[in-house]
């Protein structure tokens, strides 16, 4: 009989120290994840916007390369197109000799290319990759809404450098 007292006392004597967190800490620490989530969320919207017009500089800049080796392979002037509204970049043959065989290249709903002002394209709309792997010297813009990424086609090489006039 004196087991069970002192078991049954020992039982008593830990339901008084019951482990585990109150409502009052609960609230609190969901407060604290919550004002830490409101200072951080601003700055990544902008950081996805600026991921947005990297990540099209990147694949415009591939499509470059791919256009001047398209050009030399096939030993023909290959045109980088943009669309109108500046979304969509594809590749065409000059001078009414179709489609190259490759996807246009979709920038993305917030990213738009134009061709800066003053570059050696003139009125044409189209960069001009030659047979010997040469191409216009052209400004480019890439915008969105992180802002403006100036590139300019270096003429010799055939591709992008970022930051140039």
């Amino acid at each position: 009989m004196t087991t069970n007292l002192i078991t049954t006392k020992s039982h008593s004597v830990m339901r008084q120290y019951q482990v585990g967190f109150t409502l009052l800490e609960l609230l609190v620490v969901i407060v604290i994840i919550i004002t830490a989530a409101a200072v951080v969320a601003p700055s990544l919207g902008s950081r996805a916007q600026q991921a947005r017009l990297d990540s099209g500089a990147a694949r415009l800049d591939a499509l470059v390369r791919h256009a001047r080796t398209r050009a030399v392979i096939e030993r023909r002037d290959v045109a980088l197109s943009p669309s109108a509204d500046g979304r969509w970049v594809r590749l065409t043959y000059p001078g009414g000799g179709g489609t190259v065989r490759t996807p246009p290249l979709d920038l993305g709903a917030t990213v738009r290319l134009r061709l800066a002002q003053g570059s050696d394209v003139g009125e044409q709309a189209d960069i001009i990759f030659h047979a010997d792997g040469t191409a216009d010297h052209v400004g480019l813009l890439l915008s969105s809404h992180a802002g403006v990424r100036r590139m300019v086609l270096d003429p010799a090489r055939a591709r992008l450098v970022t930051g140039g006039s």
